[in-house]
């Protein structure tokens, strides 16, 4: 049996024991030997010799690349949703350049909004008034320059950004950290079906995946990589708007922060970013130049 690349990038993630370490080093693999086109058991007998990788993941990968199990596995996602592999003309440059990118993004709704620029929205699962105020302040504008905004679907911030972009007409990714069938939290399950319908939802995770926690981290790198900059609004100490930013830094994306009160607790994070060389946000044309760079009038 020989695979295709795309074959290949939509399985890899299925094996048993096969991470994020193992497939990038797979597909890295592949990048440097262009004239491979198909892969077959030889070829993956090579690549895990060259790539030093254990016997029992050389012998999972030589079994579960190619069996029936993984094959209905694929079927079935494919079924349910449209799958973007690393591979394909369509996959964002943007994110393919990233440390660790996903090599396969299962999605419902229309990938041409993976060509707009991209702004990530990220902030308190709790956020105060004062975000929602900050939200409709800032973010009417940006969407009318059809910078399209990026999320994650979470309680909170995440959640705002998705609906101010409907309210106002624009666009929106949801990345979510579970399989595309499952709703993490439940309550936003009206929005995610819109989104489906209407705007882009992506997930690395196959079809039946539930939440875990370290999906999200793991969904918040393509949060990053997907964008040119990324919006703080409202992080507490610690928060996981923090690791996204940070992830943003590493993959030398901007990174905005709104400042808020020195007593507020959702302000410590944001303002700590700013303390550290974030931008400060304090209107909408402080975050077009960021991301519609060389495209202001």
């Amino acid at each position: 049996m020989q695979l295709t690349l795309r074959d290949f990038f939509m399985r890899i993630n299925l094996v048993t024991g096969v991470g994020q370490r193992t497939a990038n080093a797979c597909w890295r693999w592949l990048l440097i030997h262009p004239d491979v086109k198909l892969i077959d058991a030889p070829l993956v007998t090579k690549m895990a010799a060259e790539l030093m990788l254990t016997p029992q993941l050389t012998a999972a990968l030589q079994l579960d690349l190619f069996s029936r199990e993984t094959n209905d596995t694929v079927t079935e996602n494919l079924t349910h949703s449209g799958c973007l592999t690393i591979a394909d003309a369509a996959y964002p440059e943007q994110l393919r350049e990233t440390y660790a990118p996903p090599l396969a993004l299962y999605f419902l709704g229309d990938l041409r909004l993976l060509k707009a620029p991209q702004l990530a929205v990220v902030g308190s699962r709790r956020p105060t008034d004062y975000a929602l105020r900050v939200m409709r302040l800032l973010l009417p504008a940006v969407i009318e320059r059809r910078i399209c905004l990026v999320s994650g679907l979470a309680q909170g911030v995440d959640t705002l950004a998705h609906q101010v972009a409907l309210a106002h007409r624009g666009t929106t990714i949801a990345v979510i950290g579970t399989g595309l069938d499952h709703c993490y939290p439940a309550a936003n399950r009206e929005l995610m079906t819109t989104l489906a319908h209407h705007q882009l939802i992506l997930s690395e995770y196959p079809w039946g995946t539930p939440g875990a926690r370290h999906h999200f981290p793991e969904r918040n790198r393509i949060i990053a990589g997907l964008s040119q900059s990324v919006l703080v609004i409202e992080a507490a100490h610690h928060s996981g708007s923090l690791i996204t930013a940070n992830i943003a830094l590493q993959e030398n994306r901007n990174v905005l922060a709104v400042p808020g009160t020195i007593d507020g607790k959702n302000s410590v994070g944001t303002n700590e970013l700013i303390l550290a060389g974030a931008k400060p946000i304090l209107n909408s044309e402080h975050i077009m130049e960021e991301v519609l760079v060389d495209k202001l009038p």
